[in-house]
């Protein structure tokens, strides 16, 4: 009932707030942790924006955190951004017809979800550095392995005072 998205969504948050402390936390460095696509990531750091769950700035210094106190947002404020209700799917004029364990099922989904708040999950390290990106050039391509340097004289000369 919970799509990918939504745990996605999910983990995001989290580890913005843990972040916290550390200041905003960029597009590319959340993309490399969480190793999505930035335009996954976009997708999901949208709706969380438009919900003001998240707060972003641009330029220097820039990237999102969470906006407002981390015991106050339950996980079900950011599951509820991407997941639709029955009762939502439905209009009022033609309802869903669900059965009573599908109304049941989501009921307990999102009591259990309303009872967890973002800050349970977030373990702040007052001293935690950032994690370092791996060094890769424009190209993404590995690394060459180092050249083989002979160890033999390279002239007459140094052959001569090698014996």
């Amino acid at each position: 009932m919970i799509s990918n998205k939504t745990i996605n969504a999910m983990d995001v948050c989290v580890l913005i707030a843990s972040q916290q402390n550390l200041g905003r936390v960029s597009t590319t460095e959340l993309a490399q942790r969480l190793q999505l696509s930035v335009s996954n990531l976009e997708s999901i750091l949208k709706p969380l924006k438009d919900q003001q769950i998240v707060s972003s700035r641009k330029g220097p210094g820039g990237g999102y955190e969470i906006r407002g106190d981390l015991e106050l947002i339950s996980m079900w404020d950011i599951a509820a951004v991407f997941e639709p209700t029955l009762a939502q799917q439905g209009s009022e004029a033609q309802p869903i017809d669900a059965a009573d364990y599908e109304w049941g099922l989501e009921q307990v989904i999102i009591d259990t979800l309303s009872q967890f708040a973002l800050s349970d999950f977030v373990t702040t390290h007052p001293l935690q550095a950032p994690l370092e990106t791996p060094v890769f050039n424009r190209f993404k391509f590995k690394p060459l392995a180092a050249p083989l340097v002979p160890k033999a004289p390279n002239s007459v000369f140094q052959l001569h005072m090698a014996m």
